[in-house]
């Protein structure tokens, strides 16, 4: 794993240069780059799950393995995202494919015009349908076309993603995943993907589709539809379980707001031991007396070796 996301930092960084020029007007800006700089994506919501936004650095504390670092940089703006459509078109989908065509098509009217999409299905194995494209017409057309059939490769399409996302040209990234849970033909085991996720430093939102199959048709799947939120919570985004038509566009437009909103804090860590051991992340927020707010944020990271 990268210890650093370099084009996002380097984004940061001249931020950072630019701010430090507007405030002595003239003089040069200093600045120290960092290459062990670590970046962690947060969401800050109120009580209705509205996105908080205008916070700065100064409104954020973080904990790396208990002890309170140096929020450096913070960033917020609204700019374009790479984004990775991963949809279910196994048979056990069969009956709620328009609901997922609905919710995918949704989420990226939502989205920024300028992102870009790569679309991949997955039923016995996965496939790349789309590579990376702001052609929205295409995305939208790719969407439409899926059809359901043949069984689940569910965290196998998850490691295909990871591999496409990290080729992807906006400094900001993030994944959706639309499914039922069901997985019953990867080759990868539940263990090796939660390997794989505890070192994204890009978030991964889940819609859940599952309902308790009538009669045993599925009955040899792994009915664990938890597979969904354990996969987005480590890394900063969230999983939402939604079966109404009415209600699923809402749910997918949520989605593409919070990660146009999300902050990237970055921090050079006081630990500064390259062990490749995994150090866990705390974020806080400080807000006005009396506000209820949430923070979704990823877990942690591992530490490079060399």
């Amino acid at each position: 794993m990268a210890f650093f996301h370099q084009s996002l930092a380097l984004t940061l960084i001249i931020a950072a240069i630019s701010h430090a020029q507007g405030q002595n007007p003239g003089r040069p800006a200093s600045i120290q780059v960092h290459s062990d700089l670590v970046l962690i994506n947060a969401l800050v919501t109120d009580r209705q799950g509205a996105v908080i936004t205008g916070l700065g650095a100064s409104a954020f504390r973080l904990f790396e393995g208990g002890k309170q670092q140096v929020v450096k940089y913070c960033a917020s703006e609204d700019v374009p995202v790479s984004i990775g459509l991963i949809l279910d078109s196994s048979g056990s989908m069969s009956s709620k494919l328009a609901l997922l065509k609905q919710a995918a098509l949704q989420f990226v009217r939502a989205g920024n015009p300028a992102d870009e999409y790569f679309l991949i299905e997955f039923r016995n194995r996965p496939r790349l349908v789309l590579p990376l494209t702001g052609d929205l017409d295409q995305v939208a057309q790719s969407i439409a076309d899926l059809t359901a059939g043949g069984n689940t490769a569910l965290l196998d399409a998850l490691h295909l993603a990871v591999g496409e996302i990290r080729h992807a040209n906006n400094p900001r990234k993030a994944l959706l995943l639309i499914s039922d849970g069901l997985d019953n033909h990867s080759r990868y085991t539940e263990r090796e993907t939660k390997r794989l996720i505890s070192e994204l430093d890009i978030p991964i939102y889940t819609i859940n589709l599952y309902e308790r199959p009538s009669g045993n048709r599925y009955a040899i799947q792994r009915q664990d539809p938890g597979i969904l939120e354990a996969i987005s919570t480590p890394t900063g985004g969230r999983s939402f379980r939604e079966l109404n038509p009415k209600k699923i566009s809402s749910v997918a437009e949520l989605i593409a707001s919070e990660i146009r909103h999300e902050y990237v804090l970055g921090y050079v860590p006081i630990n500064r031991e390259r062990d490749g051991k995994f150090r866990r992340v705390r974020v806080q927020a400080e807000l006005q007396v009396g506000k209820s707010f949430r923070i979704s944020h990823r877990e942690g990271y591992y530490a490079p070796v060399q």
